[in-house]
């Protein structure tokens, strides 16, 4: 059935890149070309390869996606990624879905709340990028999403309701209850996805890593240790790389300058920004930005 859906997606996203649908946060990728490794920001998403893959690497855990299986990513995050199978003539194909988190909460809330036994030990965090292989009910949604893409009235209507069942049929997936817990509550992973939407939308700000554990109620080493077991990474070092991201797409999508984009994501000195820009890409700010406007592939949140 993924053949179905590629069928689908080709013919409506004829060009490169990640585009928008007439359905609201529903988008098409498209890519001819496999690429290198690339640090990039990884939106919250369902994804569902339709022909390719897709290779992740968040921490020391590669994912890959291939034609016929999905990814799904509660919160952002920055990871390293590469488009691992592509061309001409069988582009990379997926269809990408944003998080839609109160979509998600009303859907988990009409399933129930997952037992001790589906989720685990109790209070236990989960890594937040989740891939499998989607049921044929799953599938058969997907492919029923692309084509009303085709008709606005149809895209209108009937879209928003294809997505939902989308999210029904991830929540009560194998990986459902622990995808679950993102949108639970008082869970620990629920408390450390409202940590991440802080950080995110207070680049500018230092990271008070004191102040996130009170609000998550957990002590300092506890709150820590969850974060990392869902990002992969320390609550400093999300928001490092996060500004760092922003800051490179401000660059190359604004045509921003290096020191504005540095100002604007909570960098105080230039020199440190650069110095931390060139560890994190190998390459100076300035230069960075002349080779993506060189290349002429843009940055991408995928």
């Amino acid at each position: 059935m993924h053949s179905d859906l590629a069928a689908t997606l080709g013919r409506f996203f004829g060009k490169e890149g990640v585009h928008p649908s007439p359905v609201a946060g529903v988008h098409g990728v498209r890519f001819s070309k496999t690429d290198r490794r690339t640090k990039r920001q990884w939106r919250a998403c369902l994804a569902i390869a339709a022909q390719g893959c897709k290779e992740v690497l968040l921490g020391r855990d590669i994912t890959r996606c291939t034609e016929g299986s999905y990814t799904a990513t509660p919160i952002p995050l920055p990871v390293i990624s590469r488009i691992a199978v592509a061309s001409p003539d069988q582009p990379f194909l997926a269809l990408l879905i944003d998080w839609d988190p109160l979509v998600v909460r009303e859907v988990a809330a009409q399933i129930g709340s997952p037992s001790d036994e589906e989720t685990g030990r109790t209070g236990s965090a989960s890594r937040a990028l989740f891939s499998g292989a989607p049921d044929e009910d799953m599938l058969e949604a997907a492919v029923r999403l692309g084509r009303v893409l085709e008709t606005p009235e149809r895209a209108r209507v009937l879209g928003p309701l294809i997505v939902r069942e989308l999210f029904y049929y991830l929540l009560r997936g194998p990986e459902g209850a622990a995808i679950r817990q993102f949108v639970r509550a008082g869970s620990a992973t629920h408390r450390i996805a409202n940590a991440v939407f802080t950080i995110r939308t207070n680049l500018h700000n230092p990271v008070d890593v004191g102040a996130l554990a009170k609000a998550s109620g957990m002590s300092r080493s506890a709150f820590f240790q969850h974060f990392r077991d869902v990002t992969a990474m320390s609550p400093i070092q999300y928001q490092k790389r996060f500004r760092l991201l922003e800051a490179r797409r401000l660059m190359v999508d604004t045509d921003e300058t290096a020191e504005g984009s540095s100002s604007r994501v909570g960098y105080r000195s230039a020199s440190q920004f650069s110095r931390e820009y060139v560890r994190m890409f190998g390459v100076s700010p300035r230069r960075d930005k002349e080779r993506i406007k060189r290349v002429g592939n843009g940055l991408r949140q995928l």
